[in-house]
């Protein structure tokens, strides 16, 4: 009989991490494990999973707070009465932030917790979000977990594992498809075209995406420019100014803002070569979902952006806040047609093998199966994804 796991996500707005959810739910064997959701917002990711058929709450969460005790009180109770509603074996949160009120509630379960670790933070600031306890943590790379590790007397040694987001293949177009979806997005079907996909936010190098493009529109053959997704996080107001910078040099005719579109991952064959000039970056779906499109990636050299793209055969990499850097490696693989073609058959190839949902879900539910076979061992703590 198949278990039942309660994820918790707060979700304060749809990004990387609620996509990524949103995989890992397709990821799981139903004959293993059931997934139930508690969402910290009625918004577009508990939307999505409601679109899954899988049973999705919602309910405010917060810390427990002195200052706010009936908010993290209210927080707790309703995890308590989504796990027991559930009758959840093993609660999941999806982030840090979201893990107080599980940890509480799951104590008083006595069942297993698990939380994903998406972004880095201060040794006191893991201790707080995480208490009062967990049984894993699951970093999204390996560069994010070194960093947890390197405090002198860390949380997770010896209860941290890494387990990078999995992504779905996308199935090839052929010619005509990619034209008319070209056309469809208002994008010309005779340029290369160069795109920034996922969340529009600064720390996603957008700046230096820019820049770059400012850099080869003086060139010939230059390359059309397109970005695929929004700044849900202020309602549009980062993606706006990078429209204002792009018409403040004059390459309005060059770019196209598509805005958040739901069927992204699909979308992204209808470019040539992805850019992913991010600042910081504990993982990245935008590059996962390129591999998976089969396109090459052009990425910073900056957290786990190296886990994925292999220097010269998937894509390449480069140091961070260099648009000059950027424009050369995009001019070399765009006007490199035998060369893109390598890298995009690489790209699908390590998506699939390294990456795909198939191989994230069976990591997970060994994780699953370690922990609720025996809850709390002193082996299960020193390898869950073995």
């Amino acid at each position: 009989m198949a278990r039942r796991v309660l994820f918790v996500a707060w979700a304060p707005f749809f990004s990387g991490a609620e996509r990524a959810l949103l995989l890992t739910l397709r990821s799981l064997d139903s004959s293993r494990y059931t997934p139930f959701v508690l969402a910290g917002t009625d918004g577009e990711f508990a939307s999505q999973v409601r679109a899954m058929g899988i049973p999705c709450r919602v309910a405010a969460l917060s810390p427990l707070e002195r200052r706010r005790p009936l908010a993290g009180i209210g927080s707790i109770a309703a995890v308590l009465g989504a796990a027991i509603h559930a009758r959840a074996s093993l609660i999941h949160t999806n982030e840090a932030p979201s893990f107080q009120p599980a940890g509480y509630a799951a104590r008083l379960l006595r069942i297993p917790t698990v939380s994903h670790i998406r972004f880095p933070d201060s040794e006191s600031g893991y201790r707080w979000f995480l208490r009062p306890g967990f049984s894993r943590a699951l970093f999204v790379s390996r560069a994010l977990l070194d960093q947890a590790l390197a405090a002198p007397a860390s949380v997770f040694e010896g209860r941290a594992d890494v387990l990078h987001d999995g992504v779905e293949l996308q199935p090839e177009w052929s010619a005509p498809e990619r034209i008319a979806e070209r056309r469809a997005l208002g994008i010309p079907s005779d340029r290369p075209i160069v795109a920034m996909t996922g969340q529009v936010a600064e720390v996603k190098g957008i700046w230096d995406f820019v820049a770059a493009a400012a850099i080869l529109a003086t060139r010939a053959r230059e390359p059309f420019f397109v970005v695929l997704g929004d700044d849900l996080k202020s309602g549009g107001a980062t993606r706006l100014a990078m429209e204002a910078r792009v018409a403040s040099l004059g390459l309005t005719e060059r770019f196209k803002f598509l805005g958040f579109r739901k069927d992204a991952p699909r979308l992204i064959q209808a470019f040539d070569v992805i850019a992913v000039p991010s600042l910081v970056e504990p993982l990245g779906n935008a590059t996962l979902e390129a591999m998976a499109a089969g396109r090459p990636v052009i990425g910073s050299r900056v957290g786990g952006i190296p886990e994925m793209i292999l220097d010269g055969e998937t894509g390449v990499l480069l140091p961070p806040s260099d648009p000059r850097g950027l424009a050369e490696a995009i001019a070399r693989v765009v006007h490199d047609p035998e060369l893109q073609r390598r890298m995009s058959h690489a790209a699908r190839e390590r998506a699939r093998a390294a990456f795909g949902i198939d191989v994230h879900g069976q990591r997970l539910q060994g994780c699953y199966d370690r922990l609720l076979s025996h809850r709390a061992g002193a082996s299960e703590a020193e390898n869950c994804l073995a």
